[in-house]
């Protein structure tokens, strides 16, 4: 059988296919199908969501504060620009 390529993810990696992506200066975010937003790129100024100024090579889950909500927030459409990244909640 030959090697199609695809890996099975699982976790905080996107699981689902990518529906946008959004470009800012030095960083990128992507939307999954089920509604959630990882981020990669250039760290500063917390431009990826992520909590720290940390670089990352590799996509990252953008975790939203849920203590007030008992489910994930779902969002539907990405942006980003210079030094900020915007998630629209649908």
């Amino acid at each position: 059988m030959a090697d199609s390529g695809r890996r099975p993810l699982s976790g905080d990696k996107p699981s689902q296919k990518v529906i946008a992506l959004a470009a800012g200066e030095a960083h990128t975010l992507a939307l999954t199908g089920d509604g959630r937003v990882f981020s990669w790129g250039r760290g500063t100024l917390g431009r990826l969501g992520t909590g720290s100024e940390e670089d990352k090579i590799l996509p990252e889950l953008v975790n939203f504060d849920s203590s007030k909500r008992t489910e994930n927030p779902r969002f539907v459409q990405v942006a980003a620009g210079a030094y900020h990244s915007l998630a629209l909640q649908g």
